[in-house]
């Protein structure tokens, strides 16, 4: 539909319009941002990435479901059988995210978030290092060194507040694990 030469009344965008005119930009984001991709040839191919990655994601999910049952008999609608509806979940999966997909490459969309890598590296390395020191160190050292290492992949607490978090995390630990589900495990060095 062609545009009219009235401006959009409805953005909400706080950017000042340009003085050329009004801004061609989607509503939602900053003008900026479009006139550089404007400048850089065009449109990107991909409009709204996190809902590309989305529909990938569900149609990934839906063929593993259709693989994984792939032997499995599945009948009629008469005579249902096991593999009837894994197949029917899993084909609606893959089309749900071909759905999802399809709409990522025609409509604006999110994109694509900054990378939190501390957060990753370090909750990585805490849940390494409790399975590599549960066995040899016990529980509560092993949950104690979790908490810490845990406690570097955000806004790090005081030194009290995370002693007493430690200590009432290895204490339910304990309370839980060895205690209340007998578990063998060994709870100090």
């Amino acid at each position: 539909m062609p545009s009219l030469p009235f401006p959009d009344l409805r953005s909400t965008s706080s950017v000042p319009t340009p003085l050329h005119g009004p801004s061609t930009a989607p509503r939602g984001t900053p003008d900026g941002a479009f006139q550089d991709r404007k400048a850089s040839g065009g449109h990107a191919p991909v409009r709204a990435p996190l809902d590309l990655a989305a529909g990938l994601l569900i149609a990934a999910f839906g063929i593993g479901a259709l693989w994984l049952g792939r032997d499995w008999p599945t009948g009629t609608l008469a005579s249902v059988q096991s593999g009837f509806f894994p197949r029917m979940i899993g084909m609606l999966m893959v089309l749900a995210g071909a759905l999802v997909t399809g709409r990522a490459l025609l409509t604006h969309g999110a994109a694509w978030p900054s990378w939190g890598w501390r957060p990753l590296i370090w909750v990585t390395a805490a849940v390494l290092a409790f399975a590599g020191t549960v066995e040899t160190l016990g529980l509560v050292p092993a949950v104690l060194i979790l908490v810490g290492l845990g406690n570097l992949a955000g806004q790090p607490l005081r030194p009290v507040p995370l002693l007493l978090l430690g200590g009432a995390l290895a204490a339910g630990c304990v309370a839980l694990f060895v205690w209340g589900l007998g578990l063998p495990l060994r709870v100090w060095p």
